[in-house]
């Protein structure tokens, strides 16, 4: 099993990725030595987008890939389908419990069996106002999916989400332009405040303005800085000089 260094460097290689193959081939080659056999990174159907279908890169087998494309598996998968309705790591022995299975989806998980994508877990991230981004990991000859590999996958996963949306987002300039939007002053207060460690509550109170105001400009914030939490909105709004750290440390 890997440490973390490994994962570290595994981190790094995905974050230097410039192009999606790239970005699969390294995704692919950190999760060979985690016990991973495969893996794939997908960006969702967003009607808001105009990605009517998922985009999908894998080294799943071919025979996998050409069932996939012909019974129109991108719209029923329920992996995808989960993702949709819960982010973060799913375990896929937990999709029924997250999605009712129809029989489409069934059939799905049989012939994922069948071909050897039986065992794994997917990690989803989800923003505002923007497609779903997941990375899938299936285990090596459909063992068990222990706990410490599981939470390698995250690891990954999450690190591979990231950069896959940022490829995504560079391959639309247009999207990447509207999502470019100033900050207002009030939502760089609350962000000094959250680099602060504070709860929204907390903010509300420094500010004079409701905790609901206080979620609603950092919604906006880490829509109009593409990211997906409050760590990562603070790190951004740091690196484009919105503040520096003395106003926060002072």
């Amino acid at each position: 099993m890997p440490d973390m260094d490994h994962i570290e460097r595994a981190w790094k290689a995905i974050e230097a990725a410039a192009t999606l193959p790239d970005l699969l081939t390294v995704t692919i080659d950190a999760a060979h030595e985690c016990g991973f056999a495969y893996a794939a990174i997908a960006r969702h159907v967003h009607v808001q987008s105009g990605l009517m279908r998922p985009e999908v890169a894998s080294n799943y087998p071919q025979a996998w890939q050409d069932l996939f494309n012909r019974r129109d598996y991108g719209l029923q998968s329920p992996i995808l389908a989960a993702c949709q309705r819960r982010g973060g790591a799913i375990r896929w022995t937990e999709l029924e419990s997250i999605i009712p299975l129809t029989r489409i989806q069934r059939e799905y998980l049989d012939e994922s069996r069948r071909l050897g994508l039986a065992s794994g877990c997917t990690v989803a991230s989800h923003m505002p106002d923007m497609p779903t981004v997941s990375a899938h990991f299936v285990v090596r000859d459909n063992g068990p999916l222990a706990s410490q590999t599981f939470m390698l996958a995250i690891l990954l996963g999450t690190a591979a989400g990231q950069q896959a949306r940022t490829i995504w987002q560079s391959r639309h300039p247009d999207a990447a332009a509207d999502l470019a939007e100033r900050l207002s002053p009030r939502q760089v207060d609350c962000i000094k405040l959250v680099a602060r460690g504070m709860t929204s509550w907390e903010i509300a109170s420094v500010l004079g303005i409701s905790d609901q105001t206080v979620s609603e400009y950092l919604t906006d914030a880490r829509r109009r800085l593409a990211v997906s939490n409050r760590a990562q909105l603070v790190l951004r709004a740091l690196k484009q000089g919105y503040f520096t750290l003395d106003d926060v440390t002072e």
